[in-house]
């Protein structure tokens, strides 16, 4: 024990400072706990870009839908506003085509058996269409009377008149079921 005792002496009075204990070292990379968090972080990151897109893709989604639903609105407009366009033109009923008919050249004796046909053939509608017969307008006139004969739109009220008498000029009031 006395040599101890003298080692530990000279030991002490060598050393130029004084006795302490170290510390311990210091770790330089992260620790396990700092790691794990960082990979929660990761995590909570990537679930809310996930949900970011989710929720962007969707607003694009409901956009799109919404742009579609304008479009239908304004093309029912529009074919509201065209179908009402001849109304608003020419009165209603069937007598609103009377004045129309008198422009396009039919006689004011001739009026009572048109308008009668009209009411008949399409109840005033100038864009009434026979899926069957393919006949159109306001006359329901057959394709086989203009088709390939006249640039003709059988939905123009006035065309359809016009050509209405051009077929009545040419066969009489055979070409409709309704007779005088």
């Amino acid at each position: 024990m006395d040599v101890v005792y003298l080692a530990l002496t000279v030991f002490l009075t060598l050393n130029p400072a004084p006795m302490t204990f170290d510390p311990a070292p210091v770790q330089v990379g992260p620790t396990q706990a700092y790691r794990a968090t960082r990979a929660v972080k990761a995590d909570a990151r990537d679930r809310a870009d996930r949900e970011r897109r989710r929720w962007r893709a969707e607003r694009r989604r409901i956009e799109r839908e919404k742009a579609a639903r304008k479009a239908a609105r304004e093309a029912a407009r529009e074919a509201a506003a065209r179908a009402a366009q001849s109304t608003a033109v020419y009165g209603g009923g069937v007598e609103r085509w009377r004045g129309l008919a008198l422009e396009v050249g039919w006689s004011e004796a001739e009026l009572p058996t048109l308008l009668r046909i009209i009411r008949a053939e399409s109840g005033g509608n100038p864009r009434a269409f026979n899926a069957s017969s393919r006949c159109s307008g306001l006359l329901q006139l057959h394709p086989c009377w203009w088709d390939g004969r006249w640039s003709f739109d059988p939905f123009d009220p006035r065309l359809n008149l016009a050509y209405g008498l051009k077929v009545k000029r040419l066969s009489g009031w055979s070409a409709w079921s309704v007779r005088p």
